[in-house]
């Protein structure tokens, strides 16, 4: 079994902030890769349609098992980058599951 980990986010403002907000999270969430080892997968990606009524970015991340979830989740990389990012959204939402 491999663990999926989603999150996606809503930001406030216009066009321009939330492009700027989606780059800083994208490269705040990219730099993880290579630093906590649980990491199997990790992409992001901004959202490309309907803005009205869909969120505006999402990471996607694959890890072998709810342990090594917990790892990436309580690792101090993850927990400053957690931060950083929930100065830029208004919203969240996320699941976990196996596949």
């Amino acid at each position: 079994m491999t663990v999926k980990h989603i999150v996606i986010w809503t930001l406030d403002g216009d066009d321009s902030a939330k492009a700027e907000a989606s780059t800083k999270i994208t490269t705040l969430l990219t730099s993880l890769v290579g630093k906590i080892d649980t990491i199997r997968t990790l992409t992001v990606g901004a959202n490309g349609i309907w803005p009205e009524k869909n969120s505006d970015i999402a990471i996607v991340a694959d890890f072998d098992d709810f342990a090594g979830l917990e790892t990436y989740q309580d690792h101090p990389e993850h927990l400053a980058v957690a931060a950083q990012i929930r100065e830029l959204v208004t919203g969240r939402t996320s699941i976990d599951y196996e596949y």
